[in-house]
């Protein structure tokens, strides 16, 4: 359908061009809205044919001859005084396509459409083209990551998603209003139910639906209910809400229902041997690390506060010399559990780790066997009472004072919950299901952080990063994993950061090579460490304030997109992609599933009796 022509009252250029509305009487025949797609023909020599398409971004209307100022305009109105009105359309480039020997090909030179060339809206079986999806159909390589204003389905490449290209996710937006958290969760079922729907046709897609999926609950316990039902989508269902919603999945290709394989995790409660949760009362793990685990990993720096480590060097080489000392004991350590396994014919594993686990689960105690701390109180008590310790820390660190200093803070980090997370190896009751299970295909791992407090936090969300990224250094050809942060310029600043923050720039910059892929929300990207936003291939913008808008962060945005931003509502966001031109405002439907803790749906007994009459059958 012919709606206007290239016009020459604005200037075009190859990436933006104007279009002017054809009228009847003094109204455009057809009016465009914001996200249309277009298309211009237009023929140059020697290229030959070209067609563009692009998106509609800005529609003006104004007076094109005539009044100018409002006693003019009145007698315009009223017929007195001649005018004509004319409305603009904006349009961004999206396809540059070239017609050679009747065949349709991408790599078209890039030139303004001339003023004049016929302007018409694309139809339904152009609009995949137009926006460059048809070729990630073709090759089933497109996730949906949410719908046009058309109810047609937009769509990511997965390449872009699991580091083929790039990697990395970063979702911003305010508070509360942008809906962070409902997105990323949404991504993360679009990715698995894609997945597993095209896992035949593309191995990518068969690695996509294998993929392991990490989620930090920072807020509340309402992720702690994701295997639940949304009670505001149960009471809704029937009513003509909830079949849009229905709808809306539908067109995505997505089920409509709570996650699948799920597994939850939460510290100990204080003095007491059971998960810290209030509201969900079952299947719900402890999790927490002990020497070994702290070791090996090298979680030690995590106890203590990161920018306090940054600033104050004499207190960084205090602890980096007590983590060394501790190294050396733990490497002494394996041979010594190693000799203990073979005085006492026990078969020994190849794994230097599984060697000393062994040797715990048979009777090895860390503490006088291997001189190494059993928890924060017996650390503490090692400078006292444990003389070559003391004489090694002392030949490092010069200085009373710093030392010192030092306990200070280990009696800090306990008094801060520290001592809920370092858990004892006890040989005499031997329990190693503390650590987090989360490397299953296809699992999404909760895994509950709200009730701690900021440092406690900082090590749970290193302590998994460190140890996904070393599980997947040791061993080619892994899985991917997917980690959700909120909160992200909590844990990764602009400025500062201290280890943690390392931890997070090496993610970003070698974690695609491994596919750990993170998918990071915060409310102002301003905020977050530079070289981690940047390295983010698919950058999501919920509603946001204008005065952050108008930071560099959101460069990539036209002023359109950005004045749209500060207005978009729950269920809107719009999305940047590398191989598309433009980004692009998407909506998405309501999660089935439960993401506020007090929104999960409770069955209620007639609902209960009927299920159980349908399942066994009735008297």
């Amino acid at each position: 359908m012919r709606v206007g022509v290239v016009t020459g009252i604005n200037s075009s250029d190859p990436y933006v061009f104007y279009v002017r509305l054809e009228q009847e009487d003094g109204r455009p025949r057809h009016m465009l809205q914001i996200d249309d797609v277009v298309k211009v023909q237009f023929d140059y020599h020697p290229q030959g044919s070209l067609i563009y398409y692009g998106i509609v971004v800005k529609i003006m209307a104004r007076w094109d001859f005539g009044p100018i100022s409002g006693y003019e305009e009145e007698l315009a109105l009223k017929g007195l005084s001649p005018a004509n009105p004319i409305f603009i359309a904006t349009v961004m480039t999206t396809r540059m396509l070239k017609i050679e020997s009747g065949k349709i090909l991408p790599d078209a030179p890039q030139v303004p459409p001339p003023p004049g060339s016929e302007v018409s809206v694309a139809s339904e079986s152009e609009l995949d083209v137009a926006l460059g999806f048809d070729e990630l159909l073709q090759k089933h390589c497109a996730i949906p990551i949410g719908l046009f204003r058309n109810n047609r389905c937009a769509y990511a490449d997965v390449r872009y998603i699991l580091g083929e290209n790039g990697a990395h996710i970063n979702i911003s937006g305010q508070s509360g209003v942008a809906a962070k958290t409902s997105y990323a969760t949404f991504l993360v079922k679009s990715f698995l139910d894609t997945g597993n729907r095209l896992k035949e046709k593309n191995e990518l897609m068969a690695c996509l639906s294998r993929s392991r999926f990490i989620i930090f609950n920072v807020k509340g316990e309402g992720l702690l209910f994701l295997d639940k039902w949304s009670k505001d989508w149960k009471e809704k269902e029937e009513t003509n809400t909830g079949k849009s919603w229905k709808r809306m999945y539908e067109a995505l290709q997505m089920k409509a229902e709570p996650f699948e394989k799920v597994a939850f995790f939460a510290p100990r409660k204080l003095a007491k041997d059971e998960p810290w949760v209030n509201k969900r009362s079952q299947g719900v793990q402890i999790y927490g690390w002990d020497i070994v685990d702290i070791m090996k990993l090298g979680l030690f720096e995590l106890l203590f506060d990161q920018e306090e480590l940054e600033k104050n060097q004499n207190l960084q080489l205090a602890v980096t010399s007590v983590q060394e000392v501790l190294q050396s004991r733990f490497e002494e350590a394996i041979l010594e559990a190693k000799r203990f396994c073979e005085r006492n014919r026990i078969k020994v594993p190849n794994d230097p780790e599984m060697i000393i686990r062994t040797a715990i689960a048979n009777g090895f105690d860390v503490s006088t066997m291997a001189r190494l701390p059993d928890g924060l109180d017996e650390l503490i008590k090692m400078f006292d009472e444990d003389e070559d310790f003391k004489t090694r820390i002392a030949q490092e660190v010069q200085g009373k004072a710093t030392v010192a200093a030092l306990i200070r803070r280990l009696k800090a980090a306990k008094a801060v919950g520290f001592d809920l997370l370092w858990v004892r190896t006890n040989f005499l009751n031997y329990n190693a299901t503390r650590r987090i299970d989360w490397d299953k295909p296809g699992q999404v791992t909760v895994i509950d952080i709200s009730k701690l407090k900021n440092r406690p936090q900082s090590f749970v969300v290193g302590a998994v990063l460190l140890e996904v990224m070393r599980s997947r250094e040791e061993k080619t050809n892994q899985d991917p994993v997917f980690i959700f942060l909120d909160e992200l310029n909590k844990y990764a600043p602009r400025f500062g950061g201290g280890p943690l923050s390392s931890i997070f720039r090496d993610i970003a910059e070698r974690g695609r090579s491994f596919r750990v892929i993170l998918i990071g929300a915060e409310q102002t990207a301003s905020e977050v460490d530079y070289r981690i936003i940047t390295q983010s291939s698919t950058t999501v913008v919920g509603r946001q304030k204008g005065a952050e808008l108008a930071k560099p962060e959101y460069s990539h945005l036209t002023d359109e997109q950005k004045a749209r931003a500060a207005l978009l509502q729950q269920g809107e966001v719009i999305v940047d992609q590398p191989f598309m031109r433009i980004p692009i405002t998407v909506r998405f439907p309501l999660p089935a599933w439960c993401t506020r803790e007090d929104d999960a749906y409770t069955m209620s007994e007639q609902e209960r009796r009927t299920l159980e009459e349908r399942a066994y059958g009735g008297d």
